[in-house]
């Protein structure tokens, strides 16, 4: 009988016997790391879902994934984006061609200017209140014009333009030759505070 076999089968037994602790102790580890990371923040971050009132938090989300949120956003409804951690809350529209239109209607802080502003799909600011070099700008609600109510000289016009936005089915921005229309879906979003700059 040769005594090198014996031994040659016991220590691929003892070999095969700890790979598997090894196999079983990094799966181990690798699990926990993977719990670790999504409790700190850490692991694979998912897009902030906007819920059915048109509410998001994005307070954990990274610049990432709000840039992928920013390309999915619904169309014709405004959504009211909430981030409790930097204290900052905004309202905006989406239109089919990409345009954002945001709204500064009721700001959190009181002092502060009510305000609007439109950025095109890239995120380049279009027009904006408060702008001198802008030129004439006109809302249209349900195609009745409003002129500028953000304009310092029309600030009596805000409560009516503010209670036809509750009930419009449509809201125009004209300025320079240019229309930018926005469906009013989710208006009740409206009477929520924003941050104002």
């Amino acid at each position: 009988m040769n005594v090198k076999l014996p031994i040659l089968i016991l220590s691929t037994v003892i070999a095969c016997t700890g790979c598997q602790t090894a196999k079983k102790v990094s799966s181990g580890v690798s699990k926990t790391t993977e719990k670790v990371k999504s409790l700190v923040g850490l692991g694979e971050a998912k897009i902030p879902e906007i819920d059915k009132k048109g509410v998001v938090d994005v307070s954990k989300a990274t610049l990432e994934k709000l840039e992928q949120m920013k390309i999915n956003m619904p169309t014709g409804q405004w959504v009211y984006i909430e981030n409790d951690l930097q204290g900052f809350y905004t309202l905006q529209n989406k239109s089919t061609d990409g345009n954002i239109l945001y709204l500064r209607l009721n700001c959190k802080i009181t002092t502060q200017k009510t305000s609007f502003s439109i950025e095109d799909k890239d995120g380049k600011e279009l027009l904006k209140a408060h702008d001198p070099e802008a030129g004439q700008v006109q809302f249209l609600i349900d195609n009745k014009n409003y002129g500028n109510p953000f304009d310092l000289v029309n600030a009596k016009k805000m409560p009516t333009f503010k209670t036809a936005l509750s009930k419009a089915k449509s809201i125009k921005v004209f300025n320079n030759a240019k229309l930018y229309t926005f469906a009013n879906g989710k208006a009740e979003l409206l009477e929520k505070p924003v941050t104002c700059n």
